[in-house]
């Protein structure tokens, strides 16, 4: 029995193939010994291997303006942060940084 990946390359080359051959799957898979959806199949395979890796683009959000308010040397106060759109987030004043930087990441990636 050959190896998982032979199989597998084998049976791409199989797709690569029947895709350059111009016939249609019934004929090319009876030639070959393989049912029509063996071909579909792998060809399925053969071009998702192909497609180019689509990386995720980071947006950039653009800056807002920000204003303190209240004083800014209380620890005991907890920090609001008021959204363009209205939507308001508070992290209480005993929060860890580990919260903080969830939330920067949660605002980062464009909620």
């Amino acid at each position: 029995m050959p190896a998982p990946d032979d199989r597998r390359e084998k049976m791409l080359d199989l797709a690569r193939r029947w895709r350059e051959s111009g016939l249609n799957a019934r004929a090319f898979a009876q030639e070959q010994g393989v049912t029509p959806w063996v071909l579909y199949y792998w060809r399925q395979r053969l071009t998702r291997r192909d497609r180019p890796v689509r990386r995720r683009v980071l947006r950039r959000v653009p800056l807002a303006r920000v204003r303190v308010v209240g004083d800014a040397g209380n620890e005991g106060d907890d920090l609001e942060i008021v959204l363009v759109s209205g939507d308001r987030i508070r992290i209480p004043a005993g929060a860890s940084g580990e919260t903080f930087r969830r939330v920067l990441q949660v605002l980062r990636g464009g909620c």
